[in-house]
């Protein structure tokens, strides 16, 4: 099918007729493949987000152009070739996951067949009869086994009017967004990618954890722990004058190898990468390579992770005129090709540092808890290959 047209400004009489030819035959084509008369709007403004009818596509694809790069109409029916200038792997890691897939691999489980996954019933007499053998043990505990079952029955629920589930086609009924802030966070959680709070000196001095963890004042300066004002009087909590979050590096690891799309991914830099001399990622660097000499035992196994460490300040507030600076410190896994490693959704965020004023020179403080998870999985590593 010719898609040369995709290219053409819908504006330029000189090639507007090509160019409505192209859109009535994209349609044509998109349409024998719909079952309720809607597809995803693949328009400049869309952006394949949202879900409208052929008069509504045809009107948006004329004034405001199709989207440029969507050669490969894979949110329409179009199977990927392999002759595609993108692999399979590639698109599937570009696009993710359904959100059954997400909290299948969140407990590290599958179905017997994929019909079973979506024909699940909470209301099942015997839950756990779709799942293989092996796998039901990690069910003994029940009330993991009411959490899965929770997540899967509140996947299957519409987010409001006008939202259409792309798996189950459903219409919704009623508004089922959480209420409340609070509400959503309980809903995360289920996942299992929680965070620990670690309470931080006010001068950036010490943190109050491991042998300082029930320390009242700070060993160097002085300062309390506590904000002023801060007691125990009528019952109130004291509130912590700063607050380090830490997200554990483990189970995100952990999680990684779970989803089943992207652990095949993970040895990327050994199996997929060209390796033809030219620097396209940081395994074709000297210094990885100097590292995998120095250390070929860890370095033989392509599982074993890589990371990349950046840090920056920025201020949450969104206005120039409010001086205040937080500071996200973020890991790359570089055992991904470099269109997945890049993508905000495999950054893994390992700690938080608070405002208002940056850490400075103080930020090996606030890197204990990393430096002291690193050197734990460093010494570690080789018990689990």
């Amino acid at each position: 099918m010719d898609k040369s047209w995709i290219s053409y400004n819908p504006n330029n009489s000189l090639n507007k007729e090509k160019y409505i030819r192209g859109v009535t035959n994209f349609l044509d084509f998109a349409f024998a493949k719909s079952n309720d008369g809607k597809i995803l709007c693949p328009c400049t403004n869309c952006v394949n987000c949202k879900w409208r009818s052929r008069v509504d596509i045809y009107e948006h694809l004329i004034h405001f152009g199709f989207l440029k790069g969507y050669v490969t109409w894979v949110f329409h029916g179009e199977q990927v070739s392999s002759s595609s200038s993108q692999s399979v792997s590639q698109v599937e890691g570009e696009f993710g996951h359904d959100i059954d897939t997400l909290i299948y691999d969140a407990f590290g489980i599958h179905p017997t067949n994929e019909s079973d996954g979506a024909n699940l019933n909470v209301e099942d007499e015997n839950p756990k009869a779709f799942l293989d053998e092996p796998n039901t043990q990690q069910f003994e505990d029940d009330s993991n086994l009411d959490k899965f079952y929770l997540l899967l029955n509140e996947a299957e629920q519409n987010l409001y009017p006008g939202c259409k589930k792309a798996l189950r086609g459903a219409l919704p009924e009623e508004n089922t967004l959480p209420k409340s802030f609070y509400d959503t966070k309980k809903i995360i959680c289920g996942l299992g990618l929680s965070y620990e709070k670690i309470h931080a000196c006010p001068n950036d001095c010490i943190l109050y954890w491991r042998d300082s963890s029930n320390a009242q004042i700070c060993s160097k300066c002085g300062m309390s722990r506590w904000k002023l004002n801060s007691n125990d009087n009528e019952g109130r909590k004291k509130i912590p004058a700063k607050v380090l979050r830490w997200f554990p590096l483990k189970p995100r690891l952990q999680r990684l190898f779970l989803s089943s799309k992207i652990a095949s991914s993970m040895t990327w830099h050994k199996d997929g990468r060209t390796k033809d001399g030219l620097m396209r990622h940081p395994a074709d660097s000297f210094a990885w390579k100097y590292f995998d000499s120095q250390h070929p035992d860890f370095s033989c196994d392509p599982r074993n992770v890589r990371l990349g460490l950046a840090s920056d300040g920025f201020n949450p507030f969104k206005t120039m005129s409010i001086s205040h600076s937080t500071w996200p410190i973020v890991l790359i896994p570089y055992n991904l090709p470099p269109w997945m490693c890049m993508k905000q959704p495999n950054f893994i965020l390992s700690l938080l540092i608070p405002g208002p004023k940056g850490p400075g020179n103080k930020l090996d403080i606030y890197m204990q808890p990393l430096v002291e998870e690193l050197k734990e999985l460093w010494e570690n590593w080789g018990e689990n290959i």
